[in-house]
């Protein structure tokens, strides 16, 4: 694409920095590990920035853009119609004939036995905590308890269609980068993560902008500031690099314009 400048460079020089800044962190004792938050598997999340001069209109329901490369890591919660039994025979047998998506999945829950058992803030937070990334799959009513207190503490959930094969469906699932409709002025978009390639990850950051620039509900480039690859070390340092950048145009003033009129002297 055109528009981005040095993804490639951007992208190895954010991987190197996150890598060399895991391989210096100090391992921790048994007691701080109890506490500290829980993280995806040894992969760290690739994210990318997109600040608007004009948002995208807000709206309750997210965007959601399929890339060739998976875009999480990390433990699956599947959140199905009922019943679950279904659903947990097509994932066991999945599983058992070696698909890499189906064996991430731990847990299988339908939304009927989700409101049941998730129906308060601290149950909300142990079941946001339980898993790395929760994938809602074919509910037509979107579930509460993903809402609210759950948002505090994970990424908004990938949704996927019924409509189709399920083996095909939970593939997609992994696939798919989420755009939150707020009215903010800037989103964050997961991308990938530091298990893939340099090479894959930029090929899911082109082809995700590449749509969502040209998508009738995303952002076209001229109410785009700036666009950035992001990610956070193992120590919480926060490190930014600029892809794209917004090139205003303004127009040259004329001298009687833009320049003061002198007042004359007078003689006295």
């Amino acid at each position: 694409m055109s528009f981005l400048v040095r993804t490639e460079e951007a992208v190895k020089a954010l991987v190197s920095f996150i890598l060399a800044d895991t391989a210096a962190q100090t391992s921790s004792s048994g007691v701080i590990d109890l506490f500290s938050p829980v993280r995806e598997s040894n992969n760290v999340p690739v994210d990318v920035q997109i600040a608007f001069l004009a948002a995208p209109p807000a709206h309750r329901v997210p965007l959601y853009f399929v890339v060739p490369h998976e875009t999480v890591s990390g433990t699956l919660c599947l959140i199905t119609p009922p019943p679950q039994r279904k659903y947990k025979d097509l994932v066991y047998a999945l599983s058992e004939g070696g698909d890499a998506v189906a064996k991430r999945v731990r847990r299988v829950i339908d939304s009927k036995k989700l409101a049941a058992k998730v129906a308060d803030p601290v149950t909300v937070r142990a079941f946001a905590k339980s898993y790395d990334h929760f994938i809602v799959y074919g509910l037509t009513k979107y579930p509460r308890q993903l809402t609210g207190e759950f948002l505090e503490h994970r990424k908004v959930p990938a949704w996927v269609s019924s409509k189709g094969k399920f083996t095909g469906k939970l593939r997609k699932a992994v696939h798919t980068v989420v755009v939150m409709r707020r009215g903010d002025n800037q989103v964050t978009c997961r991308v990938g993560h530091t298990g893939l390639t340099a090479q894959e990850l930029v090929e899911n950051i082109v082809a995700f902008l590449d749509k969502f620039v040209k998508h009738p509900d995303g952002a076209p480039l001229k109410n785009i500031l700036h666009i950035r690859v992001a990610a956070t070390g193992t120590n919480s340092k926060r490190v930014g690099l600029p892809i794209f950048g917004h090139v205003f145009q303004f127009q040259p003033l004329t001298e009687s314009a833009g320049m003061p009129r002198k007042r004359s002297k007078v003689e006295a």
